[in-house]
């Protein structure tokens, strides 16, 4: 911890989105938002000052926080890749509902969605709700049909009962999608699940994603080179997370002694979604790259997940397809928002599935300085580096898995 008396408590702090076409706008208010919250809350100064544009690739907002601990500067980078996003965000729903019919028989070919349903099954609904909405809709106007018809044509009582019981099925087929559509976003998962089977198969197959992802690693060496923070952290949100850990293993190619344990390097893993990609039958470029970890076992690596968080895989070992994985690397943590939000914030969001996936990146309704609880606003501007902050918390097991 930095010495109040001398010097703040110095973070950088790069920062990669979910599949979210939102961009840097969205972020930077959120993080204004959310200090703002906290600092209300706690009673002490978190500021997020405004962005600026470092390069094409980087926004950066400065983030500063004075607390009893001492005061904190942290340099909060925004790595660009919505514009990637946005090339693959086809804006037709029903295309993507129907593309992602197939999108599953990959999942399941692959190995993806039985593992799921084995190891975090939360999940495997969200993954199929895409595919479900496409064949909900499509039964809601078949069924019907056919029971209309079945009036004309189908004889006696009993085939008029059919026919009634066929057009009031399909009535509700439509009438339980459209309801339900809000609470579980089948159009944003659909396009995640459908990038993620494209991605996974080439690096070729999304044009410009290598390219980017080595920019991401080039302005983090030469940012921690420049800089030499107290702490640096690559954080990835959703999606970002398979991102985040691909960029976070070419840093540790290039600069293996940040691999050490008291290295200022970090990765802060959030709602990790990287088991679409690493839980694939056959190796793939995903798994070559993040095999590169197997080197670094002391490697400081926090993994947070939630088990009501259904559109993650929560408390999964992304490398145990390693023969040899790390006994505690990634360290898998609960994030225990039943312990950080109010019970009105958690009953919204367990209506509202997706809801509960951003509240990775919101600030704590009950903020706690000395206790090891999850806190997005401390993780990024707090003056205490998060391996110390997390460092007594032990990596738990997967939640939902049944042990043999």
């Amino acid at each position: 911890m930095a010495d109040s008396s001398s010097r703040p408590f110095r973070r950088q702090v790069f920062f990669i989105s979910g599949f979210d076409p939102r961009g840097v706008l969205f972020l930077h208010k959120n993080c204004v938002t959310e200090t703002e919250k906290w600092a209300k809350t706690t009673g002490y100064d978190v500021k997020t000052g405004a962005r600026k544009n470092v390069s094409k690739l980087v926004r950066r907002w400065p983030i500063t926080a004075t607390l009893p601990t001492g005061t904190s500067e942290t340099s909060f980078d925004f790595l660009q890749w919505d514009d990637i996003i946005r090339e693959h965000w086809d804006k037709r729903n029903w295309l993507v509902y129907l593309q992602s019919i197939a999108g599953l028989w990959r999942l399941l070919l692959d190995g993806v969605y039985t593992r799921t349903i084995r190891d975090s099954w939360p999940i495997a609904i969200v993954m199929s709700a895409p595919a479900m909405t496409a064949i909900l809709h499509g039964l809601g106007v078949l069924l019907p049909l056919l029971g209309l018809l079945g009036l004309y044509f189908f004889p006696g009582v009993i085939g008029k009962v059919l026919a009634l019981v066929l057009i009031g099925a399909g009535a509700y087929a439509f009438w339980w999608i459209r309801k339900n559509m809000d609470r579980y976003k089948p159009e944003w998962n659909g396009r995640i699940g459908l990038f993620a089977n494209k991605m996974v198969q080439s690096r070729d197959f999304v044009p410009g994603l290598d390219e980017r992802l080595n920019q991401m690693v080039d302005h983090i060496v030469a940012s921690i080179d420049e800089g030499k923070p107290d702490e640096a952290l690559i954080v990835g949100h959703s999606f970002g997370t398979s991102i985040a850990s691909i960029v976070t293993s070419r840093v540790l190619e290039r600069r293996p002694e940040w691999g050490a344990k008291d290295s200022p390097l970090g990765l802060v893993t959030l709602g990790e979604t990287q088991c679409l990609l690493a839980f694939r039958n056959k190796p793939n470029w995903y798994h070559e790259e993040l095999s590169r970890f197997a080197k670094f076992p002391d490697f400081n690596w926090l993994d947070f997940s939630s088990p009501p968080d259904g559109a993650c895989f929560a408390m999964i070992n992304v490398l145990d397809f390693l023969p040899n994985p790390p006994k505690a690397m990634p360290r898998q943590l609960n994030a225990q928002f039943h312990k950080i939000f109010s019970e009105d914030h958690m009953n919204e969001a367990r209506y509202h599935r997706m809801l509960m996936h951003f509240f990775y990146m919101q600030a704590s309704d009950n903020p706690d300085l000395d206790s090891d609880l999850y806190d997005f606003v401390l993780l990024i501007s707090g003056t205490q580096k998060a391996r110390e902050r997390y460092g007594k918390r032990p990596s738990g097991k997967p939640f939902f898995r049944k042990e043999r």
